[in-house]
């Protein structure tokens, strides 16, 4: 999927973590963490085995909305359990973008809306 211009997920996320020094830490509450391990896994657990997602309404329903589902725990990790972990430069770098890929990734398209900013409120 790797279209000119684009990048991968890949990309996407690795982009700007050379600049963070390996050896520093964060002070993350262990059931945050094991929330946020565990939806780690559910994911992995669906994906790893092509026969959970035979067609397009199986991924739909495993990755739900903002009140169930997958993407509710995606949300939940990142708007709640991992939002206020971070040393001040390394927030006020994510809210400026340090970390945001300046290339699209694959997936999107001109035409898509804006990203939802999802306080996981609703």
């Amino acid at each position: 999927m790797d279209e000119p211009g684009y990048t991968s997920v890949e990309e996407q996320v690795e982009y700007g973590l050379e600049a963070v020094a390996a050896d520093r830490t964060v002070e993350v509450p262990l059931r945050d963490l094991l929330y946020v391990y565990k939806t780690l896994g559910e994911l992995i657990s669906f994906f790893h085995q092509p026969l959970h997602y035979p067609d397009l309404a199986a991924v739909e329903e495993f990755l739900g909305d903002r009140k169930r589902g997958a993407y509710h725990l995606f949300s939940e990790c990142y708007y709640r359990r991992l939002r206020d972990v971070w040393p001040e430069d390394i927030a006020a770098a994510l809210e400026e973008g340090g970390f945001s890929h300046p290339r699209s990734p694959y997936f999107y398209h001109p035409t898509d809306e804006a990203p939802l900013t999802d306080s996981n409120d609703d």
